[in-house]
This record gives structure tokens, sequence and C-alpha cells, in this order.
């Protein structure tokens, strides 16, 4: 049983590499989804769901593997990074506990899928590789596994690169390029490479980390021994960390280079000196020359190029960061010691949201986009020094305890614990950024003399194993594969399954399709796991458009009967869902502006008045709960109230489109559209025409102030003046009561 069980750990340790490969988009290989849509979140949640799935198995393998041979167990009192890890669990674990939402801290989304779950997986992770890994030769494996999974990204990677908008092969061959760029499409812009991690950022730093995992393996050949695939592999994750178009992570590169080449220098002197100083001159000329004519036709020809050059504190990426970090430190001045808890900090975006510089974000900032501001946020000053001390152990362990670990590998890894920190200044941590960390760590911990001793003692009985232990460890994992695996896989299922009218209504009446779409929210939402709020999220959202949706007049009286009755038991079942869950979230900004937008969707707007009320309440200064809030108000009759909220929101931001908008439409209803536009001309805004406004100065009768309005697009766009002066005749004819 020994013998197996340990191929069966080791098995969901090797796999676990290629975990980055998987995407849950329900296509031919996706065996977990083939003939769906896919997952939520296929990036995210399909990595998780399957990571978890791996390390349960292999953890409750290793605990019965422990029970039985003493050899197996560690003793944490002799490693240090497990201790320094051990003491980082408990804080944030507490912080989770005592945080604005102990709920969302531990399970998180399927966005993120962090929170005390998500590092408990990743916690087990480590104690297994440090349990399970003991020799130099089942490291190489592990090593082996990892190479493998990065060829393989890489892979995917490169035809991506081979279809990517504004590169030389898709200048040189289009008709090639096009058929890449269907075969290896890139998810989240047109040119910045994010292979099978969904994420150009996630993917930069995986090609970081290897960089450096490669430069460590080459390190460690035989002297002598020649090897092309090292300095092959880095060539290439070089290369592709370039084309993500990263500044974050190429800066990270960067520094944890010159970390490891300096460190090199230092000691070993003649040559390495030289490849120092070489480097340091190639990347000053380099990156000078860049800098120094980023407005020539040859860098803004380049998009990477284009993008680095355009580095600086006032562009909107520089800025949004600033700011948000800007609002991660006060919050953290508020609770100082355990912070909010993990996946809070959208409350804080909320809460102390800066309009005059935050209107052009992202509506709702989850993360600092600085692991340290995150951890600082979510678990205090005690989180951050429980993270920072992850780092501190380690290099003491390389560099100040005694040990046999080669200068050239200290070097290296301190070179990749340097990019990373880097790295994490400018964005967030992800799954398989976390593994690659995690297991430096516990190779850090092997080398040194780290890892844990081996535990004296016997080994129980077959008797004790059989009859005991194995029933409860078996139990365990089931329990554990159930409620950490199995049911956030069906809240993901189901939740598609509710988005996914369009495949549900190829195959029944329309009114059927509504009903299951209902009772797949209603069942994704009563889970109560990981995504059951986003599950609520996306009923309520659909609720709206499938209250708008317009049943054709040729519909059989029967079929329309039952799809009204559907759409109604939709809407009511989406009423009672707001009035279970509303007091759980009075305080969530991004929850209450999603009743909001379902009740003023529906035309009830004395209950959106109601949460949007609560909702700027908490968030004075977020604009789009203020534009709502306009719009509720509007419902109800409030005009008086509608126009001076819209003129407080335009006069947060005035550069803000939409907030000049609102303004100006709530200003119809009071009768000061010409004030209003006065107003926003002395603001230096221009008021292009707008069918919105248009629309309202006609439904409330104000005749002569439309017809100018369409006058002036006449003059603006004369290529519509046949229409509009049409439309002018039809107002005209039209009966002034």
């Amino acid at each position: 049983m020994q013998s197996i069980l340990k191929k069966v750990v080791w098995g969901c340790l090797l796999l676990i590499p290629f975990v980055a490969l998987y995407v849950a988009s329900g296509h031919s290989l996706d065996l977990l989804n083939r003939g769906t849509s896919g997952m939520y979140f296929p990036f995210i949640s399909g990595k998780n769901m399957v990571f978890r799935l791996l390390i349960e198995i292999a953890f409750f393998g290793w605990v019965i593997l422990a029970l039985k041979d003493a050899s197996y167990r560690l003793n944490i009192r002799k490693s240090p990074l497990l201790i320094a890890y051990s003491v980082f669990m408990v804080i944030i674990l507490l912080a989770d506990i005592f945080g604005l939402d102990p709920f969302k801290s531990i399970w998180s989304n399927f966005e993120r899928m962090e929170g005390f779950v998500g590092h408990l997986h990743l916690f087990a992770y480590f104690v297994v590789l440090s349990a399970m890994l003991r020799t130099a030769a089942e490291y190489g494996k592990m090593f082996k596994a990892l190479i493998a999974s990065n060829i393989a990204v890489l892979v995917f990677g490169y035809g991506q690169l081979l279809g990517a908008n504004g590169y030389i092969f898709s200048q040189l061959l289009p008709s090639v390029a096009a058929k890449f760029s269907a075969a290896f499409p890139i998810h989240m812009s047109e040119n910045r490479l994010d292979a099978t991690l969904g994420n150009s950022a996630y993917f930069a730093i995986y090609c970081l980390m290897f960089i450096f995992i490669l430069a460590l393996r080459w390190s460690g050949e035989k002297e002598g021994k020649k090897t092309w695939l090292y300095p092959t592999l880095i060539a290439l994750n070089l290369i592709a960390l370039f084309y993500t178009g990263t500044r974050g992570t190429q800066i990270g590169l960067l520094v944890g280079g010159f970390m490891t080449l300096g460190l090199i220098a230092v000691a070993e002197k003649g040559k390495a000196r030289k490849v120092l100083v070489g480097a340091i001159i190639a990347a000053v000329v380099v990156i000078g020359s860049v800098f120094a004519f980023k407005d020539s036709s040859f860098v803004q020809s380049s998009p990477t190029l284009a993008r680095f050059a355009s580095i600086s504190p006032t562009d909107l990426t520089g800025m949004s960061r600033l700011s948000i970090w800007k609002i991660s430190y006060e919050a953290f001045k508020e609770k100082p010691v355990l912070g909010y808890g993990q996946d809070n900090f959208s409350y804080i975006y909320a809460s102390k949201f800066l309009p005059e510089k935050m209107w052009n974000l992202e509506s709702w900032y989850d993360r600092s986009h600085n692991v340290f501001f995150d951890w600082l946020v979510a678990a205090g000053a005690l989180g951050l020094i429980a993270y920072l001390s992850l780092y501190v152990v380690a290099l003491w362990l390389m560099w100040r305890k005694k040990n046999d670990m080669p200068f050239r590998e200290r070097a290296i890894i301190t070179g990749a614990l340097a990019g990373y920190f880097v790295h994490n200044i400018f964005v967030f941590d992800n799954l398989v950024s976390y593994i690659l960390f995690f297991f430096l760590l516990a190779y850090i911990a092997f080398r040194t003399g780290t890892q844990g001793e081996v535990l004296g003692g016997k080994g129980v009985s077959d008797d004790q194993m059989n009859m005991l232990y194995l029933p409860v460890v078996g139990i365990l994992l089931v329990a554990t594969l159930y409620v950490l695996v199995y049911r956030p896989f069906m809240v993901n299922r189901l939740l598609v399954r509710g988005l996914d009218i369009n495949r549900l209504i190829q195959t029944m009446p329309f009114a059927d399709a509504v009903k299951v779409q209902q009772a797949a929210f209603e069942k994704a939402i009563a889970l109560h796991t990981v995504g059951s709020e986003e599950a609520r999220e996306q009923y309520l959202q659909t609720a709206v458009r499938i209250a708008q949706v317009t049943i054709p007049e040729d519909v059989p009286a029967e079929d329309k009967l039952k799809s009204v009755q559907a759409v109604n038991s939709m809407i009511e079942g989406a009423r009672k869902d707001i009035e279970n869950s509303y007091e759980a979230h009075k305080n969530d900004v991004r929850m209450l502006s999603i009743y909001g937008m379902f009740y003023n969707g529906i035309g009830d707007g004395v209950s959106a008045e109601k949460v949007l009320t609560q909702a700027h309440l908490v968030a004075p200064k977020k604009q789009l709960v203020s534009f709502d809030l306009v719009r509720a108000y509007l419902l109800t009759g409030k005009t008086n109230e509608a126009y001076t909220l819209a003129r407080e929101t335009f006069d947060s931001a005035p550069a803000y489109g939409d907030a000049a908008k609102i303004y100006l439409l709530s200003s119809v209803y009071v009768k000061k559209w010409s004030e209003a536009r006065a107003y926003l001309t002395s603001k230096g805004q221009t008021v292009p025409f707008d069918a919105d406004i248009l629309s309202a100065l006609v439904s409330t009768k104000q005749i002569t102030l439309a017809i100018q309005l369409l006058n002036e697009l006449k003059q603006t766009s004369p290529e519509y003046t046949a229409q509009v002066d049409a439309y002018i005749k039809q107002l005209l004819a039209a009966p002034t009561k």
C-alpha cells in the first residue's frame, strides 16, 4: 500500500506544474466541461479546481504515509521556513475571521480563488513538497516536470505571437498570421501575450520565474557538460516576457538579473565582473535609447517598446497605481493590526474613492495592484510582516546560516526572489506564480538542510491503520473534496448554465429556458460557497435583461402567457433574493449598486432609492452609485434631488463625460437644460449631441429646445439634414398636450 500511495502522491505533485496549461473553456480537451460553455473565469477557476483536487489527494496520501512510516514526518521546530509560513497562515486566518466579511475572506470568488481556502491549499502544497522531496534526485524529477510544462505553455505563447497584430510576422504573412490568431487567440488585448494564463501579467511573472529556474538548473550541470536546452529556453522565456508588455515584471527581471550577476561578480571577479559591466552598459544603452527616441517611428511601431517608453507617474496606469496605493495606506491607518480580511478591498475602493483621480479607472478594483499593500490592507502590519518574513527567512537560510548550497545557486535564487518582489510592487499574485514561489522556498529549505528533520518513532500498526486511521483519513478526504472542490465546481457549472440563455433557447421554448436559468442561479446561491455571490450578481443582472426582452407579437397566446409568467417569476425570485440578502450586504457598495441596478431596470424607483441611498451613504464620492441614485430619483419624480446630486457629481470630476451627460439629462426634468449647458461650457466641456437628452426634451414637451438641439446636429453633421428636418416637421405637427 505504501508503494502505491507514494506513487499517487508523486503523481499529483508531478501534475501540478501542468495546471498552468488548463483552460476550462469547454473545448474538446477540457474533460471536466466538455459539451458545455466551460467555466466562469475559465483561466482562474479551472486551474484552481484542478490544483485543489490534486493537492488534497496528495496531502491526505502523505498523511497516511506519515502515519505508517516515521520517515515521512516533519519536525516543524527544525524548519524555519515552515515556522514562518505557519505563523503567516495563523495571522491571515485571524484577519479573515475578524475582518469586514469573513465569508468572502475565507472563500474568495471565482475571479481570484484566493482567500484563506486558497492559501490553505498552497500551504498543504509546501508541506507535501517538504515531506516528500528529500533528495536531489527527487527534486530533479520535479524540475523536469516544471520545465516540460514551461515548454508546453511557451508553445501556446509563441502561437499567439505569430498571430498577434502589429508584429512583423502578421505584417509579412497576414493570412498565415490569421490562422495562428484563430488557433492561439490572445485573450485580453490584441498583442500582449498571455498564453494559457489568460492575463499578460500572469504570463510575465511565469516567464520571469522560469528564466531563473532554468538558470538554476543550468548552473547545476557538471563542469564542461554542454547543453543547449537551458539557454534556449531562457531565451524563449525572455522573448515571451518582452512581448507580454508587462513593464513591472520587465523591471523586476532587470533588478533580479543584475542582483544575480552582481553577487557572482563580487565573489568570482575576473570574467564575471566583465559580464556584469557589459550587461549594465547594454541595459543603459538600450533603455536609454528607448526613452530618448520614444517618439520615433521605430519605437512607436512596436506596441511593447511604445508601452515601455510610456512609463511615467502621469500616465493612466501610473496615476491609477498611485491613487490606489494612497487609499490603501489610508485604509491601513484605520485598521493597522489585522486589517480588513482578504478580498475586502472593494469596500475600501468604494468608500475611499477619489472621484477627481479615479473616474476613468475600472469600476470596481478588488486589489491594490501591489502585493505588499494588499497584505497591509488584508491582514494589517502583522500580515505584511509575516509575509515579508518568508523572503527574509529564505535569504537568511541561504546567506547567513551555514549550508552546503552552491554559491551560484544562492545568487540565482536571490535574483529570482528580487525579481518576484519587484513584480509584486506593481501587480498581484495568482495561483501559478504562488506555486512557483513556494516551490522555490521548499527547494531553499532542502538545499540549506532545513526542511525539517525527520521525526523518530514507529509507525502505526497495520491493525490500527486499517481499523482506525484509513477510514478516518478517507472520510476526511471525501468530505474535503466535497466541500472545497465539488460544491464550488457545481456552483460554477450552475452559474454558467444560468448565463447560457442562447444555448438554452436552441433546445427548449423561451419560457422553459428562463425557468432553467432561474433554477440554476438559485441553486448556485443556495450552495453558499465560493462563487455564490457572483451567482447572485449575475442573477440580478440577468433578470433585468430578461425583463426587457420583447416577446414577438406572432407568438401564440399560450406561449406568450408562459413566457410572461416565467419572466415575472424570475423578477420576483430576484426581489426575494435581495430581501433575504440585504442585511448581509448593507455595507457592500458593489452589491448595493447591483441591487439598485436591478430595481432601476424594472422601473421600481422606490426600492432603488432605498438601497442606493445606503450605498451613497457608505461611498458618497463613488460616481457610479450617484448615477444610479439620480436615475432612481427621476423614476420617483424627485427631479430636484436628481439635479442637485447630478450637479455635485459633475463638479467632482468635470472631465468625466458620463457625469456631464447625467447632469444634462437631470437638468431637462427641472427645466434648466440651457443653464446646465452654459455651466458645462464654463468648465471647458463640450456638449455633443445625445439622443437620450433629445428624447428627454421631447418627453417633457420642451419642443423648442429639442428643435434647437436638432438644428445644431445639422450644423455639425450635415449628412443627417434630411432625417433631422423630417423629425422637426413631425415634432411641430404633434399636438402640444
